[in-house]
């Protein structure tokens, strides 16, 4: 509406402002010519002066308004044409992800389900071997370790969080005991903030938080050697809880390190580790429901931190 009305008013200046100049002009020489300075054509001549000017003034407002007028089609069509290309670009980078992630599960199932056909048909074929009967559970964890995964990505997407005051000492400890195997016991150190306060609580739902730092505790575990450390350090960075889990473990390769968030991904030293490739994707969305962050450094042979980062409560 404001550029509709500035162009009116450019118009009317470009017609009447060579008119009134030119009619000024002529009435001006017509003054002159009755005192005799000019002769009786001067008064005619600048009227038509005048007429030309005001002509050649309409016909540049003219080329200016179709100017305009023409530039801002083609803006509009030009961001049109890049709002389509931005929504296509969306489009196949969403289909590409789609496709990405059912052939991670059809990777995921169809290994499982090979082994249970296999130890059902000789379970069928003869006598029970105890192989095949633990084979059978061990694979029917797997996949209902995976479905259950599944579910909580989906649950996450349409579920509240609880906002409640956290203590994330307690959660930490809760995350380190339901990772506890008696078989297979690891050395884990927590260290919480304690001087000169104790940390800050942070707002959340508790049960996620655990389930998140439960899933990065495990990868830790998963990733060591029996006899390695892991450390897990919490303390306020700012207004920010920050949280770390760190290991001395097989580390990730670089060129796995910009994948490790999508859903089903399995990095090339993971193959033999058992996992859904889940977890991590699972852990990004809990922590950014929170308002919080994901980060991950590691070197191949040394190591791999996770850091987690969280409001604190007063700064919600």
């Amino acid at each position: 509406m404001a550029s509709r009305v500035r162009g009116r008013i450019g118009w009317a200046l470009a017609v009447c402002l060579p008119l009134a100049v030119g009619g000024t002009g002529a009435a001006l020489a017509g003054d002159w010519v009755l005192a005799g300075r000019f002769e009786a054509w001067a008064s005619t001549l600048a009227l038509m002066i005048g007429g030309l000017v005001s002509a050649v003034m309409l016909v540049i407002a003219a080329a200016v308004r179709w100017t305009a007028r023409t530039a801002a089609q083609t803006a509009a069509r030009e961001l049109e044409a890049a709002r389509r290309q931005a929504q296509h670009a969306a489009a196949e980078k969403e289909a590409a992800a789609r496709r990405r992630f059912l052939r991670r599960l059809d990777h995921e199932l169809k290994n499982p389900l090979a082994i249970m056909r296999l130890s059902i048909e000789n379970l069928q074929s003869g006598e029970p071997s105890r192989d095949s009967v633990e084979r059978l559970i061990e694979q029917t964890r797997r996949l209902s370790k995976l479905v259950e995964d599944l579910r909580r990505l989906a649950d996450l997407d349409v579920g509240g969080l609880e906002r409640d005051r956290v203590d994330l000492r307690s959660v930490l400890e809760e995350a380190i005991e339901l990772t506890y195997d008696a078989a297979n016991p690891r050395r884990i150190q927590l260290s919480v903030q304690q001087i000169p306060w104790a940390l800050s609580p942070v707002i959340g739902d508790r049960d996620l938080l655990a389930v998140a730092f439960r899933n990065l505790i495990d990868n830790a575990i998963k990733f060591t050697d029996v006899d390695s450390r892991i450390e897990i350090r919490a303390a306020e960075n700012g207004a920010f809880a920050q949280v770390e889990i760190a290991d001395a473990g097989r580390g990730i390769p670089p060129e796995d390190l910009p994948y490790i968030r999508e859903e089903l991904y399995r990095g090339q030293n993971a193959a033999s580790v058992p996992g859904s490739g889940l977890g991590l994707p699972l852990v990004e969305r809990i922590i950014g429901l929170h308002g919080g962050t994901l980060d991950v450094r590691s070197r191949v042979g040394m190591g791999t931190v996770f850091t987690v980062r969280l409001p604190l409560a007063g700064q919600l």
